[in-house]
């Protein structure tokens, strides 16, 4: 016998086992802050489901709740379902022995209270689910935006100055020591940032797509003024997006105390102050992420890796003797185009985020 069908036959008696009493048992998966789940929940038609008389109506939370995190992924395997339609909201309907699923807010909403009433679907026993759209953010583009956001010239002048500091005063020991320990602090404050910055997307959810088009168009305006700054580096204009210039003495005094504290403070300065210099495609993987209803923490610790990535690696390249005076001649020269690379990925980024929303 076919593992599927197998797999199905088992799922259709345990449901008819536990809920003998129903004609049609319905699981719904959601997750909170999902804007997808929220579509459904406003559309009225799980009310219409639980309703509809001999039909049994489960939900479960895949967020925040284990139990149905696990119900989740059992269904799934039972089911087999496919990598491209492992999303949420998903809805399995079992009608007397006769099962489906439908994932998405459109599918749900469209065929959900006629699926369960009169079960006038072909099962997937018999035939395969057509395929379903697969809007969900990838974990190529975590890291092609991550590699875009850590070559970033705000974060490499302040670590080349330290470490400048740092030869003038003691050894690439100690350089190579605190430049890591600096680096560490840098990702430390960016995830936690990320993650309090999704959770703040994720409150206002119920705004709906507002809240995608507002950082759709902010996403934009970073990226707009990426491409401002790279025509302005090519006329030596100082640059709009950067560490503000009155934070400029306070983080040179603590690069010069070159203290554990002095650099874990500087750490979390600059990280703080570059907020602004980098923070477009941060918002953007966030935005999508939160949009999707796929953040996963190691979605967040990967990008923030690949963020800190080059000043682990400027941090050994001097330690193994390359002048950071030189280093720092190459981040100057090359500013403009960093900023050109980083100005596309935003564009594109927000153009996705209103994709669907404005046209």
């Amino acid at each position: 016998m076919n593992k599927g069908v197998l797999f199905l036959s088992i799922l259709c008696m345990v449901f008819m086992l536990s809920s003998a009493y129903a004609q049609t048992e319905v699981l719904y998966f959601h997750g909170i802050g999902c804007p997808h789940c929220a579509i459904v929940a406003d559309s009225g038609v799980l009310e219409k489901v639980e309703g509809i008389e001999g039909v049994s109506l489960t939900q479960y939370e895949v967020y925040y709740d284990v139990k149905g995190q696990e119900k989740f992924k059992e269904i799934q395997s039972l089911l087999n379902v496919k990598d491209n339609e492992k999303g949420i909201p998903f809805m399995m309907i079992n009608y007397s022995g006769k099962v489906t699923y439908l994932v998405g807010d459109k599918p749900i909403i469209a065929n959900a209270e006629n699926y369960a009433k009169t079960g006038n679907f072909t099962p997937i026993s018999e035939t395969s689910i057509p395929e379903i759209s697969n809007d969900q953010i990838t974990l190529g583009s975590i890291v092609v935006a991550a590699v875009i956001d850590s070559i970033n010239p705000c974060a490499f002048g302040v670590l080349i100055f330290l470490l400048i500091s740092l030869l003038k005063v003691g050894s690439s020991k100690r350089a190579l020591r605190y430049g890591l320990i600096y680096s560490f602090v840098v990702f430390l404050v960016y995830f936690m940032a990320g993650f309090g910055i999704f959770k703040a997307i994720q409150s206002v959810s119920y705004l709906g797509n507002v809240v995608y088009i507002v950082a759709g168009f902010l996403v934009l305006m970073f990226g707009m003024l990426e491409f401002v700054d790279f025509f302005r580096a090519k006329k030596d204009k100082k640059a709009i997006l950067k560490i503000p210039t009155s934070a400029k003495p306070l983080l040179e005094r603590m690069s010069h105390k070159g203290t554990l504290a002095a650099i874990i403070g500087l750490g979390v300065l600059v990280s703080l102050f570059e907020l602004p210099c980098t923070g477009g495609i941060y918002l953007a993987i966030l935005s999508l992420m939160a949009k999707h209803g796929n953040f996963a923490w190691g979605y967040l610790f990967l990008y923030n890796l690949i963020f800190v990535l080059p000043l682990v690696i400027i941090t050994l390249i001097i330690y193994k003797g390359t002048s950071p005076e030189m280093l720092q001649r190459w981040t100057n020269g090359e500013k403009r185009w960093m900023r050109f690379a980083a100005g596309v990925v935003l564009v594109l980024l927000g153009l996705y985020l209103l994709k669907g929303k404005l046209f």
